[in-house]
């Protein structure tokens, strides 16, 4: 029935297919493709989830690669429609990838069971997730207004969440592309946030998630906008919290919320 979900209904690729996955895209971005990380040392120990922009088809292998973990310990979160939908693409992507459904519609009921499934991948060893929260690929390679309910996964799965930024994916392989060219492709790793609700405080659970979508959103931004390590040779690197109590960042109102978000140190 449409819009129903199983948490049996993740593609949970076999290790071997998610091994010669992983081998092909070192490979590809070894000699293809060239892949520079920075930030890698800000990865926590599993369980964590990435959140990223999302410009092309290969961002999620593009941050596996970045990673240097295994690709089996990584499910991605992608569209019902596209990912499960066609019997072509289910096929072909359930052989090498682990994927969670969710529903672009964001209703309520099949958020939840989405949800459900992350924390039944998170329980296994090492499990990780990758989570787009523009909600599809932007077109023009800028940065999409952050749907809400990203915010439900980044605070209610209580692991680490780490913004990460993918710049030039887009020019490798385009939305509407089939064919990758070759080109460079940088990934910086942020400084992992762990998002932690006072549970003293009667804010709107709704309200907690928009501040945690919105804090995302400015962090990603930033890495976007970041000089090169290059650059900063010989620079003190400024200190940035690993704990967030999102409520501490939740509105009186809308514009407060802005404002607040924008004062916090990164």
């Amino acid at each position: 029935m449409a819009g129903e979900f199983k948490a049996e209904s993740m593609f949970l690729a076999p290790r071997t297919g998610s091994a010669m996955f992983q081998a092909f895209c070192r490979m590809f971005f070894l000699s293809y493709c060239r892949l520079r990380v920075e930030g890698r040392e800000h990865l926590p120990v599993s369980p964590f989830i990435l959140c990223s922009n999302h410009t092309s088809h290969i961002d999620s292998a593009v941050l596996m690669t970045a990673s240097g973990l295994p690709f089996s310990t990584f499910a991605m979160l992608g569209a019902r429609d596209y990912f499960f939908d066609s019997w072509r693409v289910r096929l072909i992507v359930s052989r090498f990838m682990n994927v969670v459904p969710i529903d672009r519609q964001a209703q309520h009921n099949s958020l939840r069971q989405s949800l459900a499934m992350c924390e039944k991948f998170l329980r296994r060893p090492q499990g990780n997730l990758i989570l787009y929260p523009e909600g599809t690929r932007s077109g023009s390679g800028e940065i999409q207004t952050f749907k809400k309910g990203a915010g439900l996964f980044a605070v209610e799965l209580g692991v680490p969440v780490v913004p990460a930024h993918i710049g030039g994916a887009r020019n490798i392989l385009a939305k509407g592309q089939f064919l990758p060219r070759p080109g460079a492709v940088t990934v910086r790793f942020g400084e992992p946030i762990r998002f932690a609700s006072n549970p003293f405080d009667h804010l709107p659970a709704r309200g907690l998630r928009k501040a945690a979508v919105e804090l995302l959103e400015q962090r990603i931004r930033e890495l976007s906008q970041k000089p090169s390590a290059r650059e900063l040779v010989g620079l003190p690197e400024e200190e940035q919290p690993t704990t967030i109590s999102v409520s501490a960042v939740a509105p009186e109102g809308g514009n407060t919320k802005s404002r607040r978000l924008n004062r916090m140190p990164h």
